[in-house]
């Protein structure tokens, strides 16, 4: 812990993303010159891993999928902004990353003493497939093979989101290449301390989860890349879930546990309170407190989306005090084994070849998901006893629920899979014509490359968040 801490000492955490609904623009995405500056690849590590809690703990996304809801403020909900800025990336996490690749591939003995070279090079690339992975969810179409080239190119074309996903498949199976057992440690690893096969779990986790979110429309592929990712080597128990590092201290904590430091704004929505509840699920005991007004034992989730809710927080649900009080073991997943469980029996229900069948996998996701939120064992044997035959829907829901809080990946799987079927914009929108399925361009973007822009979404669709990806074909 102390390594960590020192580690984050080196540098400013990077909460540009977080708990922001309004367009952030952090400047042009290829400002940073072609030559690496910064010799210490350690702490260019560790300031692009703290990039990643933008991902992790943002709001916004778990709105979308409506398993969180407003008390007081809610304009989120209702989706008051409808364009994102993604310079920050490109201006911050993948300018690090790259930069270490330039080091490990130019400077290489001057850099050596901050780790193995193909290592340094690997967890670059794996960070940058990851980071890419999550932008062309949002976005779509970006800027990804002219990207971060400096001076050299100042407006960069965008790639296509089928040419992103091919290209990232690619640099994906590059990095888990580079991957080796040399005895020079990694430094200013806060992810997973300079262990490599975690690394390398980390990095087939990605591609099994990139593999399924193609499925419905390259189906060959996804199959492809999803055995090869299995045969890699994923997650295989709880203990192996892949999570931000989180610190107690105040510059370096759940940014969920800031957030209820000034406002007890973020409930558990009454959607998914209700489910919970229909179905005796003892997840949600550990994913909510009761009501304080029922002195905790009534469970009442938010209404979804009111413009003027006139509820006090007392009468509903609050998100677990685990959360709000500890928060470095909650709140900040990026994958899991409930998650790769749960891949694993839609791909049995796909028939396509892995080893065991679509319930046994299912009823594996369902107890991972029990362990990861502290259910007591007998609990989670009496749960899945009553639970219904696996299916697609049935799969998919329990997906919704085990991705709780994991706002992005929830938003994904529930565009792609297209349950819980039943949610729906609230009446007082702000924007757009449902739930969203993308994120709009920032308007810096749109100015900054306005040919490339109108390029893009001549073959993209219209520049809003009511057109779909290329891969959400429902």
């Amino acid at each position: 812990m102390k390594n960590i801490i020192k580690k984050f000492g080196l540098l400013t955490l990077a909460t540009s993303f977080i708990f922001s609904c309004t367009t952030v623009d952090f400047g042009d995405e290829n400002i940073n010159p072609n030559s690496p500056t910064n010799m210490k690849t350690d702490a260019l590590l560790t300031h692009a891993i703290t990039g990643i809690t933008g991902i992790v703990s943002s709001p916004s996304s778990n709105y979308y999928t409506q398993g969180m809801s407003d008390i007081t403020y809610t304009t989120y909900s209702r989706y008051d902004t409808y364009q994102w800025s993604y310079d920050g990336f490109y201006t911050g996490p993948l300018t690090d990353l790259k930069e270490i690749l330039d080091l490990n591939t130019n400077n290489a003995s001057d850099v050596i003493a901050f780790g193995d070279n193909n290592n340094q090079m690997a967890i670059a690339h794996i960070l940058q497939v990851y980071m890419f992975h999550h932008m062309t969810d949002r976005w779509g179409a970006i800027p990804y093979s002219e990207a971060l080239k400096g001076a050299e190119n100042i407006s960069p074309a965008f790639d296509q989101q089928k040419d992103v996903y091919s290209s990232l498949f690619t640099q994906l199976d590059t990095a888990i290449g580079y991957i080796n057992n040399s005895a020079i440690a990694i430094q200013g690893d806060i992810m997973f301390n300079g262990d490599m096969t975690a690394w390398k779990r980390f990095a087939n986790t990605l591609k099994m989860t990139m593999a399924l979110r193609i499925s419905d429309v390259d189906s060959s592929t996804a199959q492809s890349k999803f055995l090869e990712a299995v045969a890699g080597g994923v997650l295989s128990s709880t203990s192996q879930n892949v999570h931000y590092p989180y610190l107690d201290a105040v510059a370096h904590e759940n940014p969920w546990k800031g957030a209820f430091r000034t406002r007890n704004d973020f409930a558990p929505s009454k959607r998914f309170v209700d489910y919970l509840t229909a179905n005796s699920d003892p997840r949600l005991t550990k994913m909510a407190d009761g009501s304080k007004n029922s002195g905790g034992v009534t469970y009442v989730g938010m209404p979804y989306g009111l413009e003027d809710p006139a509820i006090s927080g007392a009468d509903v649900a609050s998100i677990t005090s685990a959360i709000i009080t500890d928060g470095t073991q909650h709140g900040g997943f990026l994958y899991t084994y409930a998650q790769v469980c749960l891949a694993m029996s839609e791909a049995a229900l796909k028939g396509w070849g892995v080893s065991g069948d679509a319930q046994t996998w299912y009823e594996l996701g369902i107890k991972a998901s029990m362990d990861q939120w502290g259910v007591s064992a007998a609990d989670a044997t009496t749960y899945i006893a009553s639970a219904p035959a696996v299916s697609k829907k049935n799969m998919a829901m329990e997906k919704w629920v085990a991705l709780w809080l994991q706002g992005y990946e929830s938003w994904a799987e529930w565009r792609r899979l297209d349950f819980p079927n039943d949610l729906s914009a609230p009446a007082a929108a702000l924007s757009g014509t449902g739930i969203p399925v993308r994120h709009g361009y920032s308007a810096q973007t749109i100015s900054n490359n306005e040919a490339n822009y109108n390029a893009a979404v001549s073959l993209q669709g219209p520049d809003t968040q009511d057109t779909k990806l290329w891969w959400d074909t429902k």
